[in-house]
């Protein structure tokens, strides 16, 4: 049987050779044609196996928004070779981690972009290449264009991912080349009638998801404009000409919204506005309803399930925007009570996940993947409700469920009841010791600018929406939420500020 990520790279490389002339990918005054693009990926191919790296083998890239932190990811893939890229905010030590755990046989890094903890050929100490871009570059440029048939196979590992490490040291996922061409296909590349002028916009870190949405669009033929970080100013003049997809994280959604020109810039051409990896306020949904249009797209993945549920435009109803979505074709969802028993609608408890994209399992950690996947269903750690219509709801993740008196609360209703209010930005919820209670819940809120708000008005917003139970027995206003690279609240850090008063 022929491997199928061949015939789908074969596609691919059809696809652009149809589109040679067309701009590939744009980087500030940088602009690479596809032809362009698979003349560099081709001599990057072959500047790789120049170094001896083979099938299998693993190539890591510390990067952020460079145009190599895609033909290198391209070259890799075909190559077969197990790609890891590097996001650049985990801690010294969870960076240290990764480059000893995910086997390494090379490393191309970005000067330009240090990372922290010291130099990488520092923290790199025994892989046996460490490149900068500027030596993949020279190393390339002796190369020939000669075409790289793809090497891959379905059971080979594409891509070696890393958590985000909040809970303790980064943990890897590996996903094969058949479980990621599984990704692709529940997000639906392959299925899109490509406008001649759409481009995607990609504004948060390529190590993140972006990478493989970028990877996934530039196969079918769609361009990639690359910023090295997420500014509203050039988010809005990118949508001066030609159709444009984007994908954010909700903090950066709730930026473009809350930026003076974003009302009264023509956006007309954004067709799609993606976003995930972070709960999202419905208030401020609705908000970006009426602001952007029918454009919103919210998807529920995480790096062990890469496609879990989606929300579509035209689902985007005032009933809904609590929701998450439903699941994916070929994804099915179950809620399970702690000791594992299915919960019928409504109930509230772990979502658990079957389909062809998850896990096989973290990499080198046998009991961890046994805690994760059990009876065929990986357990993600977010505690959620189906409703009858197969609409996911979360409420929060199984270890930031907070007991106060007995009672099950969960952060995510409180935080959208909190952000309901007008004066309220932004809000997060985390639980601490009480003695009088077991825990209590603490509330962490944004104003808005020249708002005045008094914690007994936010205390009531709650109890009109949910329960007294529900109401935080304290409010702490905050300039900002810390977040994690991920984009989302860092609730460790919150928690730390309540132990330190």
């Amino acid at each position: 049987m022929p491997e199928a990520i061949r015939e789908y790279i074969d596609d691919a490389m059809a696809t652009t050779a149809r589109r040679a002339d067309r701009p590939a990918i744009m980087h500030g005054d940088r602009v690479l044609r596809f032809a362009d693009l698979m003349d560099e990926v081709h001599r990057l191919a072959h500047g790789l196996e120049a170094l001896g790296l083979r099938r299998g083998d693993g190539l890591g890239l510390l990067a952020a928004n460079p145009p190599e932190a895609l033909t290198i990811r391209f070259a890799a893939f075909l190559l077969g070779l197990r790609f890891t890229a590097v996001h650049l905010g985990p801690t010294t030590q969870g960076l240290a981690h990764i480059m000893r755990d995910a086997e390494l046989t090379a490393v191309v890094f970005d000067p330009v972009r240090p990372a922290p903890g010291g130099p990488v050929p520092q923290l790199a100490a025994g892989i046996p290449h460490v490149l900068s871009l500027d030596d993949m570059a020279a190393l390339a440029a002796e190369q020939s264009v000669e075409p790289v048939s793809a090497r891959a196979r379905d059971s080979d590992i594409a891509k070696l991912t890393y958590t985000g490490g909040t809970t303790g040291l980064p943990k890897g996922v590996p996903t094969t080349y058949g479980r990621l061409l599984a990704s692709y296909r529940s997000w639906g590349f392959g299925d899109i009638q490509v406008p001649d002028d759409l481009r995607l916009l990609a504004v948060t870190p390529t190590a993140h998801a972006t990478g493989d949405m970028a990877i996934g669009m530039l196969m079918i033929g769609v361009a990639v404009e690359l910023h090295d970080e997420f500014d509203a100013d050039a988010v809005l003049g990118s949508l001066a000409s030609g159709q444009v997809a984007t994908y954010l994280y909700p903090s950066l959604l709730y930026r473009l919204l809350d930026h003076p020109a974003t009302a009264t810039t023509d956006l007309s051409n954004l067709v799609l506005l993606s976003y995930g990896s972070a709960p999202a306020s419905p208030s401020r949904l609705r908000q970006a309803l009426d602001r952007l249009g029918p454009v919103l797209q919210q998807t529920y993945a995480s790096t062990e399930a890469p496609a879990i549920a989606m929300l579509y435009p035209h689902e985007h109803k005032a009933e809904l925007l609590s929701s998450v979505g439903r699941p994916l074709p070929g994804v099915r969802v179950d809620i399970r009570s702690a000791d594992g028993r299915s919960l019928p609608v409504g109930g509230v408890g772990e979502v658990c996940v079957q389909s062809s994209s998850v896990m096989a399992g973290y990499w080198r950690r046998p009991g961890e993947t046994a805690m994760a996947l059990r009876d065929g269903w990986l357990y993600t750690g977010d505690l959620g409700r189906l409703d009858e219509d197969g609409y996911l709801y979360l409420v929060g993740r199984v270890k930031d469920m907070i007991i106060v008196d007995g009672h099950n609360c969960y952060a995510a209703p409180i935080e959208h009841a909190l952000t309901s209010h007008p004066g309220v930005r932004h809000a997060a919820v985390v639980g601490a010791p009480s003695e009088r209670t077991g825990e209590e819940m603490h509330a962490f809120v944004v104003c808005e600018p020249e708002a005045v708000i008094d914690t007994e008005q936010l205390r009531a917003a709650v109890h009109e929406q949910l329960t007294a139970v529900d109401v935080p027995a304290a409010v702490w206003f905050v300039d900002a939420l810390p977040l994690t690279t991920f984009g989302k609240p860092d609730k460790a850090a919150l928690r730390a500020m309540i132990r330190s008063g």
